[in-house]
């Protein structure tokens, strides 16, 4: 499927119409598409039932759409990954050489959860080139993988972590290698989720009640007070670096945080409870895939 009429500033999120009878947040998938204004233009299905985790649009102009529960990843545009092997893939990197990394949100044997928590460098075709043995403490309830990644600005050292877990971990993507925890969250809840990775080298990290900025040895800098809600589970870097989404899963909304000031630029109300777990956001200055 071809998404079509996808102008700069465009706004991808998750919408998985839940069913009200399941016991975990799971449904149809679904994804909104809206304009810089928050003007709908489209919402469609993938076909899946689970729950969507994350979305990436890359420089080809296909957005991604990853499904961990339903263990498939959608594509819509020019890549399709037909050789992407079928697990539970919830997060992804597009990276400048046209291959991606991809974690697998889930690990151990835990029927219907299944997963060996790896994160593994695929090409355009969802081939695999490499595999990564990375750290994972399964969260609260012991078979969450590697639920969220960044990569830091020398393309080499992958943050990523279990969410809800408490510790934050590194991998040498040229070595290979862990390089164990890189912080450990100690004040109470002791839960970490979504991250990003700041230009200057500093780690945002989504603490449930707001937004803690570490510096690369995992020294709190500051911590970034946001509404009222404990959901705040995801963060985005937006283009240029100084803002970031923050995405409140339980409260279906999404905001813009200044990084500098702290202030909330924006707070916007999706009615999205319980499956607002990504956002994709259309460079500012796109004019159609890169040649």
């Amino acid at each position: 499927m071809q998404l079509g009429d996808i102008e700069g500033g465009d706004i991808f999120v998750t919408a998985t119409e839940l069913d009200a009878s399941a016991r975990y947040p799971t449904g149809h998938g679904r994804v909104r598409h809206y304009s810089r204004d928050w003007r709908l233009k489209r919402a469609f299905d993938t076909g899946g039932f689970g729950l969507i985790s994350s979305l990436v649009f890359d420089r080809t102009g296909t957005l991604h759409v990853l499904d961990p529960q339903a263990r498939r990843v959608d594509h819509y545009g020019p890549v399709a990954m037909p050789l992407l092997p079928t697990r539970g893939f919830g997060s992804m990197i597009a990276l400048s050489d046209g291959n991606y990394l991809v974690g697998e949100h889930m690990v151990g044997q835990i029927p219907g959860f299944s997963g060996d928590g790896k994160v593994y460098r695929v090409d355009g075709s969802g081939k695999i080139l490499e595999t990564y043995d990375t750290e994972t403490n399964g969260g609260v309830s012991s078979f969450l993988g590697v639920t969220h990644m960044a990569l830091a600005g020398d393309g080499r050292t992958l943050y990523h972590l279990s969410e809800t877990g408490a510790h934050l971990y590194a991998h040498d993507l040229i070595d290979n290698r862990r390089l164990g925890i890189v912080y450990t969250r100690a004040d109470p809840p002791p839960l970490l989720f979504g991250m990003a990775v700041l230009p200057d080298g500093n780690i945002l990290i989504a603490t449930g009640a707001g937004v803690r900025r570490l510096d690369a040895k995992g020294t709190i800098v500051r911590d970034y007070e946001m509404p009222a809600g404990r959901g705040w589970s995801v963060v985005i870097l937006r283009e240029g670096g100084a803002t970031f989404w923050a995405l409140d899963f339980f409260g279906g909304r999404a905001a813009i945080v200044d990084v500098a000031s702290g202030d909330i630029v924006l707070d916007k109300p999706l009615g999205l409870e319980k499956s607002l777990a990504g956002l994709a956001e259309v460079p500012a200055d796109w004019k159609g895939a890169a040649v």
